[in-house]
């Protein structure tokens, strides 16, 4: 008896939802365009396969180095390439912490790059896992990393996964 009732219900509900659907929530005047010559590829958009100009990258300005500062890589755009720029500073000291800042600037904002802190005693640079390493967006904003803790002696950072239109690229590490 219910599922008759159900069943008979049906039909009720579809008519109801179409003239609903039909009139739409207006007040006013409702018409319906017939389809008729209406082809599937004349409904269709066009659309351009054309890149929007993002503009110019962002401007990131290096700092100039500060007393204490412990290791630098500044990375600029040289022709079709990259030019690295490490410049080594003082010994990490013991108990001390330290904040590294990082910045980049592309054409377009990216993510995938990243930093590394690694030991720069002599033979071991490019040999071992780093000691520290983080993400960053290549998106012309400062990024700062506090209260780090490292081993004592000398460190370098490196940066990795820069995008292929990077202009301009930086990370230090700075004593609080």
């Amino acid at each position: 008896m219910r599922l008759r009732r159900v069943v008979e219900a049906a039909p009720v509900l579809l008519v109801v939802t179409w003239v609903v659907l039909a009139a739409g929530c207006t007040t006013g005047d409702v018409r319906v365009s017939p389809t008729v010559g209406v082809s599937a590829g004349t409904a269709t958009p066009e659309v351009s396969l054309t890149p929007v100009d993002p503009g110019p990258p962002p401007v990131v300005t290096v700092p100039p180095p500060v007393a204490g500062e412990v290791a630098r890589v500044v990375v600029t755009r040289q022709g079709p390439g990259k030019a690295f720029r490490n410049v080594p500073g003082v010994p990490v000291a013991e108990g001390r912490t330290y904040t590294v800042e990082v910045a980049c600037a592309a054409g377009r904002a990216t993510g995938g790059s990243s930093y590394a802190v690694y030991d720069a005693a002599p033979g071991t640079w490019g040999h071992g896992e780093p000691l520290y390493s983080r993400p960053f967006a290549c998106d012309g904003a400062v990024q700062r990393t506090v209260h780090l803790g490292l081993p004592s002696g000398r460190v370098q950072i490196d940066v990795r996964g820069l995008p292929s239109d990077a202009v301009t690229a930086y990370a230090l590490i700075r004593p609080e």
